[in-house]
C-alpha cells in the first residue's frame, strides 16, 4: 500500500479541484458489485470533513483496502454543483479544455481511461439532470456515471488490470485547478432559459382563474389541465423538469408556496416513490417549491408574464366563440 502521507498528498490535489464541504465514501468489491458506506461502518456521520477522509479510510477499512477494495467518494456542497465525465477517451481532456471548457479536476484511473469534472455555483436537480444529459452527449462520456470518484493513490485493483507481475494501476491526478467552468455555466443558464420558455408555451391556451386554487382538490384538478398543455407544447418531461414546470406554473396561476409544496408532495408523477424514500421525497418537494418562489422563479415568471397577452387572447376568444 501507498504511503499514508502520499495518500494524503494525493486527496489533497483531489479535494483542490472538487472543493466540497465533504464527502461520502464507500469502499467497493473490484470483483462485485458489494460494499460498504465507512461512515455507517465507524458510525460516524455519512459526510466527512475533508481533512478527515483518508484517516478514517485507514483507520476504518483497513482489512477491505488490504484486499484490493476500492475507495469511492462522492463530493457533497452546498455552493456548487460538479458534473462528472466518466469514461473519456484518451485526448477528450485535451480537446476539452482546447475548445473553452475549463474543468476543475481531472485524474486518470486506468490505463487509457479518464474522468474530468466541471463545476459551477449550485443549480436545482431539475436543471442538473438536463446539463448533466447534455454534457454526456457532447463529450461521449459514460451516461451511468453517478458522480462517484475513485480517490486517487489508491489501486484500481479490477481484475481485467491485474499486470504480469500481480500489480494494479493507481488513480492519478493530472490537474486540480477548482475553478468553476464559464462555458458549463453558460450551458446552465441556456436550460434555464429553454425550461422558462416551455412553461410559458404551454399556459397560453390554459382556461384557469386565480381564484380557482383554494384546495388540494383544486390543485389537481388545475395541476391535470396544466399537465395536459405542457404534454402537448413538447412531449414527455423528464420526472424532475415535470416538478419544476408544474411549480412555476402554479405561483403563476396564484398558488402560493405552501399549496405548491403540497402540491409536488402529492400530485407529482414521482408520488409513487414516497413509500421507499418519504422524507427524502418531501424534502424535494419542498426544495422546487422554495426554488419557484426564489429568483429562479421570479426569472421563469418574466417569460410567463411575456405570454399571458396571448394566453388571455385566446381565452377570451375561445370563450367569444362558445
Amino acid at each position: 500500500m501507498t504511503k499514508i502521507y502520499d495518500l494524503k498528498a494525493a486527496f489533497s490535489h483531489f479535494h483542490a479541484g472538487m472543493q466540497a464541504d465533504g464527502y461520502s465514501v464507500t469502499l467497493r468489491d473490484p470483483t462485485s458489485a458489494s460494499g460498504f458506506n465507512i461512515s455507517k461502518r465507524a458510525g460516524l456521520p455519512d459526510v466527512i470533513t475533508p481533512g478527515d477522509v483518508i484517516d478514517i479510510l485507514l483507520r476504518f477499512g483497513f482489512s477491505a483496502l488490504a484486499q484490493g477494495w476500492s475507495p469511492i467518494a462522492r463530493p457533497r456542497s452546498a455552493s456548487r454543483t460538479i458534473f462528472q465525465l466518466d469514461d473519456l477517451q484518451p485526448g477528450a481532456i485535451e480537446s476539452m479544455i482546447e475548445h473553452g471548457w475549463r474543468p476543475c479536476y481531472t485524474q486518470q484511473t486506468s490505463p487509457g481511461k479518464c474522468q474530468a469534472a466541471l463545476a459551477v455555483d449550485h443549480v436545482d436537480d431539475v436543471i442538473r439532470l438536463e446539463v448533466r444529459r447534455r454534457l454526456i452527449a457532447i463529450f461521449r462520456a459514460d451516461p451511468g456515471a453517478t458522480g462517484a470518484y475513485r480517490l486517487p493513490g489508491f489501486q484500481n485493483a479490477k481484475p481485467k488490470y491485474r499486470a504480469d507481475d500481480g500489480s494494479y494501476p493507481r488513480v492519478t491526478p493530472l490537474s486540480w485547478s477548482g475553478e468553476t467552468c464559464l462555458k458549463t455555466a453558460l450551458l446552465v443558464e441556456q436550460v434555464m432559459a429553454e425550461i422558462a420558455e416551455k412553461a410559458a408555451v404551454s399556459v397560453r391556451h390554459v382556461d384557469l382563474d386565480p381564484d380557482d386554487i383554494a384546495t388540494l382538490d383544486d390543485l389537481a384538478a388545475a395541476w391535470q389541465r396544466l399537465e395536459h398543455h405542457a404534454y402537448r407544447a413538447y412531449g414527455p418531461l423528464w420526472k424532475s423538469e415535470h416538478d419544476w414546470l408544474m411549480a412555476v406554473m402554479l405561483r403563476y396561476f396564484g398558488a402560493v408556496e405552501d399549496e405548491v409544496r403540497e402540491a409536488l408532495t402529492y400530485l407529482s408523477p414521482r408520488h409513487s416513490f414516497r413509500s421507499k424514500n418519504e422524507g427524502g421525497f418531501e424534502r424535494a418537494a419542498a426544495i422546487t417549491a422554495d426554488r419557484a418562489f426564489g429568483d429562479a422563479g421570479d426569472e421563469a415568471l418574466e417569460s410567463l408574464v411575456n405570454f399571458r397577452w396571448l394566453w388571455e387572447r385566446d381565452f377570451h376568444d375561445e370563450k367569444g366563440a362558445a
